[in-house]
């Protein structure tokens, strides 16, 4: 191909693409206007170009702001389900917390239960009265929280039953012993007071001793001095010293 032949038509080529680029505006005989980026037709007339370059958006912002709020829209949406997680693990947690507690109390009742069971059984099985059986029973309540507190062993608890049943005690003892040894707060019996007998010589009471203001006789009653001879006894009775250092009441 000649060179003025490859010229003109690069040209040629050069500016039908430019024309194509264009938009221009085309004006009919009846006056509608369109626009085209190829030549107007022969019945309208045609326009300079347009420049529509003034209507093209730059959408790189909008873009990058829409990429902005999605990347917003996901974290909010990420720590929401974080925040549901975390809440279910919680309420989980809880649950399974109140279910071990329900089950640990279940389990000390039954504890508890079987505790007060073998107690009374052992305590049943020594004779003594229905009295003495009634007030161990009661103390027998408290055998499981004592076992729990103490940390006593079943072979313990069983060991000490039978340390005491092997004693020469009375069962009334016995009993109260083996209640004990299951945890049962036994409270202590009152103590016995032994009242020894008054022995005395026959005649009035003789006066033996004196202290201040108190005397005694020889029966152990207490006598407070009065005016001279005067005495008053212990349980309010006016008496008088006689002969011999004995003793007349009214």
């Amino acid at each position: 191909m000649k060179p003025s032949l490859l010229l003109a038509t690069t040209i040629a080529a050069v500016l039908c693409a430019h024309a194509q680029a264009q938009t221009i505006k085309c004006t009919a005989p009846d006056g509608k206007v369109t626009y085209s980026n190829v030549a107007c037709p022969d019945s309208t007339q045609s326009v300079k170009p347009v420049d529509t370059s003034a209507n093209t958006l730059d959408g790189s912002a909008l873009r990058e702001q829409a990429q902005k709020n999605k990347a917003t829209v996901s974290h909010v949406e990420a720590t929401q389900r974080e925040h549901a997680a975390a809440e279910a693990a919680s309420r989980e947690l809880a649950q399974a917390q109140a279910a071990a507690a329900v089950k640990q109390e279940a389990q000390k009742a039954q504890g508890d239960e079987a505790a007060y069971a073998n107690c009374t059984r052992d305590v049943e099985r020594q004779a003594v009265a229905e009295e003495v059986k009634a007030e161990l029973f009661a103390a027998c309540r408290t055998a499981g929280a004592s076992q729990r507190q103490s940390g006593m062993s079943a072979a313990a608890l069983r060991e000490c039953v039978r340390n005491v049943e092997r004693t020469a005690a009375f069962p009334h003892d016995k009993a109260r012993q083996i209640a004990v040894c299951h945890g049962a707060d036994v409270k202590p019996e009152p103590p016995v007071v032994v009242l020894r007998p008054t022995v005395r010589t026959m005649g009035p009471p003789r006066i033996t001793t004196c202290s201040g203001n108190q005397c005694s006789d020889d029966a152990g009653q207490r006598y407070f001095k009065q005016q001279g001879n005067g005495l008053v006894r212990e349980d309010g009775k006016a008496c008088q010293i006689a002969a011999g250092n004995t003793v007349r009441c009214l």
